[in-house]
């Protein structure tokens, strides 16, 4: 089992992380960010020095990169928060910049509250 592991891909992903939202803002919210990140990806602005290759928006919005990097934002579904992941397989750094770029894009919306945990 331990050289099936070793075979695996190496990858850097955050906890599932929960920024206070209240219930009534935070679809609106989630609304807000897919319609920013597909102006994000129109006009090519780079995140972490990567333009966004992909944006899927069932269930809040998931945006990827060519390395195969991603962020995720949700709305949670039982508490009033929001749900924010992000992932890479090339580095924790790139792990890490996505997020601080989700935050920074959340916290303009003012509706944002403390999060649960952040990396």
């Amino acid at each position: 089992m331990s050289e099936i592991i070793k075979e695996l891909p190496i990858t850097y992903q955050s906890p599932t992380m929960a920024p206070f939202c209240k219930d009534e803002e935070k679809y609106n919210v989630v609304d807000e960010m897919v319609r920013e990140f597909k102006k994000i990806k129109d006009q090519k602005i780079k995140i972490d020095n990567q333009e966004i290759k992909e944006i899927i928006t069932v269930n809040g919005v998931r945006f990827s990169f060519e390395d195969g990097s991603w962020g995720l934002i949700r709305a949670s579904s039982n508490k009033p928060s929001l749900v924010v992941v992000t992932e890479s397989p090339t580095s924790d750094e790139r792990k890490l910049n996505i997020f601080r770029f989700i935050d920074k894009t959340l916290m303009k919306t003012g509706k944002i509250g403390e999060y649960d945990q952040k990396i």
